[in-house]
């Protein structure tokens, strides 16, 4: 039997986090002693999970202790459906972006009481964004024509012109944020003076601007009229982000790797290699921990892994269908693909020249993206047996055995991934429009 891992109370929690706020004080003043004088303010990623994926490879992996006593702390509506992910800043708000037909189809909700600490009226393309946060929890956001950056208050500090709608933003660097849009239009702006640190890049000659939305709808199935469907996976260590990219008259899309390095002392956004998918790629590139190998859903059901320095193939699986063809991935290379509705839980790890499935879960019947922790579990959720309504659930990654099962109240259809921040909250919600925060019961009491 597994020991059970102590209880930390809500008051020593808040002692530690004092603790290392004057400790990370007492190291910024040491390192400043030793630098010139200059103190860094640029802005990166948030703790917790800051952007789509949860980091900016897409891996949806946490490696944040989830409380054992976790329980749910609120529920809230978005006023209209969900098909982004929710984020989780470093302060534990939940930024949530909707659909919603009338009123605010941006949310951001304070993560004690569910309240709203701002809402937002965006034009439409911001419902398939996933916010991304920074460490001063200023959101930013894209909407047909538009990329937009906020303050933590929610006034804009910002905003960019585009070609057609952007989608989930990621930080290529410090004050870097890298964005992508559906007309293949590739941006890297500075976060704080909203200026351009590489020449921008047209992948296709088509991007039109007077056109904003051209294409929009093919993005759902991965059409050709859409050039970049799906946010980026980026590798800020080597300098490299991967697309899935829809060239202009192809038959098929690829996998695209670009490099933004610097050129002559300059950035420059550059084509590094082309991978061409037998059947074409769907849905969100993934990137494993150390960078070395992507991994992408081909159109005919299969998982292929990419070797990251060449664009060939280590090996594919085939999984039946590619789902919602999206993933999650652990350092240690397990990977559990994201099936269609009802799909059962299937591990996967990754073996260098193939792929090995672990486990299997027939009996779950996964309406989900799922996250992995370093606890070496799993949290996905499940349609209830026999019921339309939903549950969280937490799975063992060593065995597949079900850990602890929470209900979502009043909940139907499909959710639409599961976030967790950095002391172990867990944030979803279901297409249909109920967000769910789950906390520690200790926190909430």
């Amino acid at each position: 039997m597994a020991l059970a891992r102590p209880q930390v109370s809500r008051h020593r929690r808040s002692a530690l986090t004092r603790l290392l706020v004057i400790l990370t004080a007492v190291c910024s003043l040491a390192l400043a002693a030793c630098s010139d004088g200059h103190i860094d303010v640029r802005s990166v990623p948030s703790v917790g999970w800051p952007s789509y994926g949860g980091a900016p490879g897409n891996g949806n992996f946490a490696y944040a202790d989830v409380p054992d006593d976790l329980t749910l702390s609120w529920t809230r509506p978005t006023g209209g459906p969900v098909t982004a992910p929710v984020t989780v800043s470093g302060k534990g708000n939940v930024g949530v972006t909707s659909n919603a037909a009338e009123g605010c189809n941006v949310l951001v909700l304070d993560g004690q009481s569910g309240r709203k600490n701002f809402c937002k009226d965006m034009r439409p393309g911001v419902e398939i964004n996933a916010m991304l946060v920074d460490q001063y929890d200023q959101p930013y956001l894209g909407e047909e024509t538009t990329f937009l950056a906020y303050n933590a208050g929610g006034a804009i500090r910002w905003r960019a012109g585009v070609i057609g709608v952007p989608l989930s933003a990621k930080f290529a660097a410090p004050s870097v944020v890298l964005i992508a849009t559906t007309q293949g239009q590739i941006l890297l702006v500075d976060s704080q003076r909203n200026e351009l640190v590489a020449p921008e890049v047209r992948l296709r000659d088509d991007a039109d601007p007077a056109q904003p939305l051209r294409g929009f709808g093919d993005c759902v199935r991965n059409g050709p009229q859409c050039a970049i469907p799906a946010p980026a996976a980026v590798d800020t260590g080597r300098e490299r982000f991967y697309l899935n990219f829809f060239p202009a008259d192809a038959a098929t899309s690829q996998i695209r790797a670009m490099k933004y390095g610097e050129v002559g002392g300059a950035r420059e956004v550059r084509t590094a290699w082309e991978a061409d998918i037998p059947t074409g790629v769907v849905g969100t590139p993934t990137l494993s921990a150390d960078g070395a190998t992507l991994y992408a859903f081909s159109r005919d059901g299969k998982i292929v892994a990419l070797d990251t320095e060449d664009g060939s193939t280590r090996w594919t699986q085939d999984i039946g269908g590619h789902g919602f063809a999206t993933m999650t991935v652990s350092p240690d290379g397990l990977i559990i693909p994201t099936g269609s509705l009802g799909a059962p839980l299937t591990l996967l790890r990754d073996r260098g020249d193939r792929a090995e499935q672990v486990w299997q879960r027939k009996d779950l019947a996964t309406v989900s993206l799922s996250a992995l922790t370093q606890q070496q579990t799993a949290w996905t959720v499940v349609r209830d047996p026999g019921k339309d309504t939903l549950s969280l659930v937490e799975v063992s990654t060593t065995d597949g055995t079900t850990k602890r099962t929470l209900a979502l109240p009043n909940s139907a259809g499909f959710a639409t991934g599961v976030s967790v921040s950095y002391s172990g909250q867990i944030a979803t919600a279901t297409n249909l429009g109920e967000v769910y925060f789950f906390d520690s019961a200790a926190a909430i009491g």
